[in-house]
């Protein structure tokens, strides 16, 4: 009978990602590496426990109000894209960001894979 109700009634949930969180230990120091990695502007602090920057597609959320420090994932949380994987990885290093490993690169998609100052994993791909 529950199951049946649940199948009438219309999903509210869109088909897209709103956002992605990511979990820092401390604020104003990955606030200043996330922006200066992605080229965007900081607005003024002081930050609170969660702060918002907005990309083309998707709001990255940086949050830390944990209070206590956690465990970064072992595989990336998501990719960031690139239309020149060279080029990146040469302002990844000049930038002084973790590089892991080197570019992995296939027919159809070349990528690296990176840590922000807590460790998380990401990787950016070009397509």
């Amino acid at each position: 009978m529950e199951e049946s109700r649940m199948l009438n009634i219309q999903n509210p949930i869109q088909k897209k990602v709103a956002s992605v969180f990511v979990h820092v230990n401390d604020m104003e120091r990955s606030v200043k590496w996330y922006s200066r990695l992605l080229g965007v502007p900081i607005r003024s602090g002081p930050y609170e426990k969660m702060y918002t920057i907005e990309l083309e597609n998707v709001y990255l959320l940086l949050d830390n109000h944990r209070g206590e420090p956690f465990t970064p994932a072992e595989q990336a949380l998501f990719t960031f894209a690139t239309d020149d994987i060279d080029k990146t990885l040469e302002y990844l290093i000049s930038n002084e960001v973790q590089v892991i490993g080197e570019i992995e690169r296939f027919t159809d998609i070349s990528f690296i894979t990176i840590k922000d100052l807590d460790g998380n994993k990401f990787i950016i791909v070009q397509e």
